[in-house]
């Protein structure tokens, strides 16, 4: 218990840091979703929701006007992620979470080439390549999630092909379990 506790309080720590220092948009979005993913690998699903949702309004202490504009964004996909990620964990997360990380920005990229919604987002990098490598750090920390998740329980059955849970119904050596034989003082009191 106190591991997972001290790796979420890092994780967190780690988002925040993210969110704080001084660097483009994109680079503080993809540092607070890979803790957001690592957390969740290290200490669960509420670490998770605390780095994805917590961290981000912590870099508005910079005063950065980017930040602010791209924070709606930012916390949207990030909330859906980890949604997508608790919902469709195990092989249906791979897909689900990445994609549900970059839907707000690919709405907001097609409606701000529409004259009604025209405005001009501080990417800082080209629109698809935000989407891009959130797609990558998304993929990768599922990746890394499920191979954790593996190795987790690889390493708490002794045996490869050992059941997690014992069969009550079967004997230790593997074979059926037979009834146990009455005692012959119980057959006398009958």
């Amino acid at each position: 218990m106190p591991q997972r506790l001290f790796a979420g309080v890092f994780f967190v720590l780690a988002a925040i840091v993210c969110a704080v220092a001084p660097m483009p948009a994109v680079f503080r979005s993809l540092g607070i979703v890979l803790s957001a993913y690592l957390g969740f690998s290290a200490a669960g699903m509420p670490v998770a929701y605390l780095c994805a949702l917590l961290a981000p309004p912590f870099g508005l202490i910079g005063g950065d006007p980017d930040w602010l504009v791209m924070l709606p964004i930012v916390l949207s996909g990030n909330l859906l992620a980890m949604l997508g990620l608790e919902f469709g964990w195990r092989y249906g997360a791979l897909v689900l979470s990445p994609v549900l990380l970059v839907a707000p920005a690919v709405v907001s990229w097609q409606l701000s080439k529409k004259p009604l919604f025209e405005v001009s987002l501080p990417w800082h990098v080209s629109e698809g390549a935000w989407i891009a490598l959130h797609l990558l750090v998304a993929a990768l920390g599922v990746l890394v999630s499920l191979f954790l998740d593996r190795r987790r329980e690889a390493r708490a059955a002794p045996d490869g092909d050992a059941p997690r849970i014992a069969d009550p119904r079967r004997d230790p050596q593997g074979g059926p379990r037979q009834p146990a034989e009455r005692p012959r003082s119980a057959e006398r009191l009958r």
